[in-house]
């Protein structure tokens, strides 16, 4: 067998392995987005106003990235004011996620859960469904921007 034979067979067995494997690797992004989505809607959904309010606010940070940190970052002070003086208390249930695109570098993730707040007016259940768009930086999917009809 000649090298040029030799050599355009193994090109094209390398050319048919990376099509057949792309598609896999490209569906293990978004779903390590999709889990850091879930997570993410978990610690931004829960919190309580008598314990930790500043952890609360670091994890939401730790987790996040862009245009979603930096408002969080702006609003934390006036929020962690007025979850105190409400005596608010959030915790998550039924939480779901699911991938809507997303590749190496970015995912859409529709993450749906029912927030149980309790404060001085009362206990209250909110059904939230919120599109979280995701970065992977340096191997982290971190939150960059959140949309939803409730959030506007």
């Amino acid at each position: 067998m000649s090298r040029s034979v030799l050599l355009s067979s193994l090109l094209g067995s390398v050319a048919v392995a990376v099509t057949v494997a792309a598609p896999h690797a490209a569906a293990a992004a978004p779903e390590a987005a999709r889990i850091a989505a879930c997570d993410f809607g978990h610690e931004v959904g829960t919190y309580d106003y008598r314990d930790d309010l500043d952890g609360y606010f670091q994890r939401v940070l730790d987790r996040s990235t862009g245009k979603f940190r930096q408002e969080f970052a702006d609003a934390s002070t006036a929020l962690k004011d007025a979850m105190t003086a409400a005596q608010s208390t959030s915790w998550v249930d039924g939480l779901t996620c699911g991938s809507v695109r997303g590749d190496f570098l970015s995912a859409e993730i529709l993450v749906t859960y029912t927030q149980r707040r309790t404060n001085h007016s009362g206990p209250s259940d909110q059904h939230l469904v919120i599109n979280v768009f995701l970065k992977n930086e340096w191997g982290r999917w971190l939150v960059d921007e959140l949309d939803s009809p409730m959030l506007k």
